[in-house]
């Protein structure tokens, strides 16, 4: 591919895009519901701006975990297009401490933090995942999710030094694998989803 194709494709699709879920919700004020989740957190302007939303599930367990997903305003499909406007890469890193800060309160208040203190110091493990997809998927909005790293979804990931040492099965091809337990989203409850938007925006302001 040629530079010239290369500095395009790093450039394109910066702006709003009226058929993207992902734009629309990015005009929401905090507080509104997505239709799918809650506007928790907004800061900048249509060039630099991230917004959050709390997800209404979680892969793990929903009377203490959830997920907040993070995007930019503009549609950014790539995580090197945070370079194309001044301010949008410092305002990646404020949001993205401000939302760790708000979930690790949160995750902190839930704990028994008597019975943790008398063994270690209170652990408040965090993970992220953020994903930039191609024109050719459906969603393709650069997004950014964090979320408690522990239970199922706290298993050893490629990226881990410990998932090397998982034990490796044969299959009947003799193609080795190793054993994952199954994740499932599952709904966290309307009251509790209620109390954690409000606490987190109260958080994060």
């Amino acid at each position: 591919m040629a530079a010239e194709e290369i500095k395009k494709l790093l450039k394109e699709n910066t702006s709003s895009k009226k058929d993207c879920s992902l734009c629309r919700e990015s005009g929401l004020e905090i507080g509104k519901n997505t239709g799918y989740g809650a506007i928790i957190y907004r800061v900048g302007n249509k060039k630099n701006g991230w917004f959050a939303a709390l997800s209404p599930k979680t892969g793990n367990n929903p009377e203490f975990d959830f997920t907040i997903q993070l995007m930019p305003f503009a549609h950014l499909t790539h995580f090197s297009q945070i370079d194309s406007h001044i301010g949008l890469a410092e305002n990646l890193g404020i949001a993205f401490s401000k939302l760790c800060k708000a979930m690790t309160t949160i995750m902190m208040q839930d704990q028994d933090l008597k019975s943790i203190s008398e063994k270690r110091e209170a652990s408040v493990p965090i993970a992220t995942y953020g994903k930039t997809t191609t024109w050719k998927e459906k969603k393709e909005h650069l997004h950014i999710k964090i979320f408690p790293f522990r239970g199922n979804i706290g298993q050893p990931y490629t990226v881990d030094s410990s998932f090397g040492k998982k034990e490796v099965f044969k299959d009947n091809e003799g193609k080795g694998f190793v054993k994952m337990n199954p994740v499932k989203k599952v709904a966290i409850s309307q009251k509790r989803f209620d109390y954690l938007t409000k606490e987190l925006i109260k958080l994060l302001k």
